[in-house]
């Protein structure tokens, strides 16, 4: 068994666990579970990774885990805790995509591509925020920041896979798809109407969000570590 099978093995043994739990109704059990999630994960990269991690990448671990502690927590500053972590996981992963579009050329073909895209993009983020939202726990207009942000690193994240074809970028384009399934429903059932189905399909897309984003780095830090060889 390799060094880094257990943690993986973790990963998704929790994962199942929260989804049980959630079905018990089994409050506490799935907040102990769901909290072994990002740890479990980290483990698995920085392992996966030969023992190394930048300093980017730490604080994404670092930042998720904090958020899961908010949302343990379940006090007054809990929801704004929570919110910014995962905004500012957001600008970090789109900083890190970004950073790739300088090694790409654009053509007229590309530029009709990426507005088809961001005007689909876009369409998504708006009609879920034209709903009729009730009991909003923070000021709309941070929601509509947040999706211009997660629109922004989907759009990037697809062209890098576009422009690329890698397997690196192609985890880049699950992880965001996850993220906008999980981030979609959550607002759905949170605000818009309840329905058991969609908090179990918010909890999965979110758990193998983490899956692909750490597929992801480990991706990119092959490709980084075979250009240094060379």
């Amino acid at each position: 068994m390799k060094a880094n099978t257990p943690s993986l093995i973790l990963f998704f043994i929790t994962s199942a666990l929260v989804v049980v739990f959630k079905l018990l109704g089994d409050d506490m059990m799935l907040l102990c579970a769901k909290s072994m999630i990002i740890p479990s994960l980290f483990i698995y990269y920085f392992v996966s990774n030969n023992y190394k991690i930048s300093f980017l990448k730490a604080t994404i671990f670092l930042l998720l885990f904090v958020r899961d502690v908010f949302n343990t927590l379940r006090i007054k500053e809990s929801a704004m805790g929570s919110f910014l972590c995962v905004l500012l996981v957001y600008i970090l992963l789109l900083y890190i995509a970004q950073k790739e579009l300088e090694f790409f050329e654009f053509n007229y073909r590309d530029l009709i591509s990426i507005s088809i895209l961001i005007f689909g993009v876009g369409s998504i983020c708006y009609s879920i925020l034209k709903l009729k939202l009730e009991n909003l726990e923070l000021d709309f207009s941070m929601y509509v920041f947040f999706g211009i942000i997660l629109s922004f690193l989907s759009i990037v994240s697809v062209i890098n896979y576009i422009k690329s074809g890698s397997y690196a970028f192609f985890n880049g384009v699950l992880m965001c798809i996850c993220f906008v399934i999980t981030d979609i429903f959550f607002v759905i059932y949170k605000f818009y109407i309840y329905n058991y189905a969609f908090t179990f399909i918010s909890l999965i897309t979110q758990f193998l969000s983490y899956f692909f984003m750490v597929n992801y780095f480990l991706e990119k830090d092959k490709v980084n570590q075979d250009l240094s060889d060379d």
